[in-house]
C-alpha cells in the first residue's frame, strides 16, 4: 500500500477519533449542565422554602403594622372630633349663665340636688351647705328659699354654673355643676356622639333618634 493511502487512512482514523473524543466530551458536557442546573434548582427551591416564609412573615407583619397605624390615625381623629365636640358644648354652656333662662336652669340643678340628698335618711334641710360661683349667690338664696330648704351658701369658683350641696359633715356630696353635667354626658354619648361625627349623615326619614342630657345619678 502506497505511503499517501497509509497517512490518509491513519488521518481518517485520528479524524473520527477526535470526533468521538469531542462528541463524548460534548455529551459528558451536557451531563455535567444538566446534573449541575438539577443541583442549583434544588438549591434555589431549598432557599426558597428557608426565606419564603420569612418574606411572607415579614410582609404580613408590615401589612399588621400598617393596619394598625390606620385604625391608632382614625382613633385619634375620632378622638379629636369627639373632644372638639364638647369642648364646643362646654363653650355654649358658658353663655348659659348670661342668658334669662339661667336662673329656672340653675333652680332645676339645685332641686336635683336636694332630692339626691333627701334620699339618704342622715341628711335633711337643716344641715345642709350649698357651694355656688358668687356670682349665683342670690340666685341659690331665692332657690332655696323657693324649695323651703335651708342650706349655709358658700362660694367657690364654678365657671359654667351651677352648684355642689353637702351635708354639713360633707359625708355626702352632690356635684351638680353644668360641668360636670358635660362630663357625666361625655360618658353617656361618647358613642352616639362618635357614630353621629363620623358616619354619613342619615336621610331624613332615617332621622328620628333625639339625644337628652342624663339625669343626675
Amino acid at each position: 500500500m502506497p505511503l499517501e493511502h497509509i497517512l490518509r487512512a491513519l488521518q481518517a482514523q485520528a479524524d473520527a477519533e477526535i470526533e468521538r473524543i469531542d462528541r463524548a466530551a460534548d455529551e459528558e458536557a451536557a451531563q455535567l449542565i444538566a446534573e449541575a442546573e438539577v443541583a442549583a434548582d434544588a438549591i434555589r427551591a431549598r432557599h426558597r422554602a428557608r426565606v419564603e416564609p420569612m418574606l411572607f412573615s415579614e410582609a404580613a407583619g408590615l401589612r399588621n403594622q400598617a393596619r394598625l397605624a390606620a385604625l391608632r390615625a382614625t382613633a385619634n381623629a375620632r378622638e379629636d372630633l369627639i373632644n372638639d365636640a364638647f369642648a364646643q358644648a362646654a363653650e355654649c354652656l358658658s353663655h348659659i349663665r348670661a342668658s334669662k333662662q339661667y336662673p329656672a336652669i340653675f333652680r332645676a340643678l339645685a332641686r336635683e340636688a336636694v332630692e339626691a340628698l333627701g334620699d339618704d335618711s342622715s341628711a335633711d334641710s337643716e344641715s345642709l351647705t350649698a357651694r355656688v360661683d358668687p356670682r349665683d349667690v342670690e340666685i341659690a338664696r331665692a332657690a332655696f328659699t323657693e324649695m323651703g330648704a335651708s342650706a349655709e351658701i358658700e362660694t367657690r369658683s364654678i365657671p359654667l354654673g351651677g352648684l355642689e350641696v353637702t351635708t354639713r359633715d360633707e359625708r355626702i356630696v352632690i356635684v351638680n355643676t353644668l360641668a360636670a353635667r358635660v362630663e357625666r354626658a361625655r360618658g353617656v354619648l361618647r358613642g352616639p356622639v362618635a357614630r353621629i361625627l363620623t358616619e354619613p349623615p342619615p336621610s331624613e326619614k332615617e332621622w328620628t333618634t333625639s339625644t337628652t342630657m342624663p339625669t343626675l345619678a
